[in-house]
């Protein structure tokens, strides 16, 4: 934790350890993840469903589901209106694990990625900075 000259902010040219780096990428990506999981759900019921309705309507059935298909989330109630209904229906229906099913495999795949890039990216960072650190210490020594 270096400051700079006058007028540099402190946090300027600081660099994370490797641990820090991991943790900080972890952590921002699972906020992340969490506040948008119910929205990410919703548009994949949303798209299911309507999958479903165009099934329904190339085989004659009309969307009614009684061709023997599949009965999942939305096969047999209202069709969801938007984005929003589908969540406020699944927390009515389902409580607040409802709008979070099946975040756990999610958060798990996010997370890692998020740790492990931003772990890369400081590393690289850093290498490029003593990196330049040493060529311009080098070409100051050689004038």
């Amino acid at each position: 934790a270096n400051g700079g000259s006058k007028g540099t902010p402190a946090l300027v040219g600081t660099t994370l350890t490797p641990m820090e780096a991991f943790v900080a990428g972890a952590l921002a990506k699972a906020l992340a993840t969490v506040v948008t999981y119910p929205v990410q759900l919703a548009q994949v019921l949303l798209r299911l469903q309507r999958k479903r309705q165009e099934e329904g309507d190339s085989d004659g059935n009309h969307g009614d589901n009684k061709g023997g298909k599949d009965e999942g989330v939305g096969a047999t109630e209202e069709p969801y209106r938007s984005t929003l209904d589908c969540i406020l229906r699944l927390y009515r229906r389902d409580g607040v694990l409802g709008v979070f099913a099946g975040m756990n495999a999610k958060l798990l795949q996010t997370v890692l990625t998020a740790a492990f890039t931003l772990l890369t990216y400081e590393s690289i960072v850093d290498a490029v900075v003593r990196t330049y650190e040493r060529l311009g210490s080098a070409a100051a020594a050689a004038s």
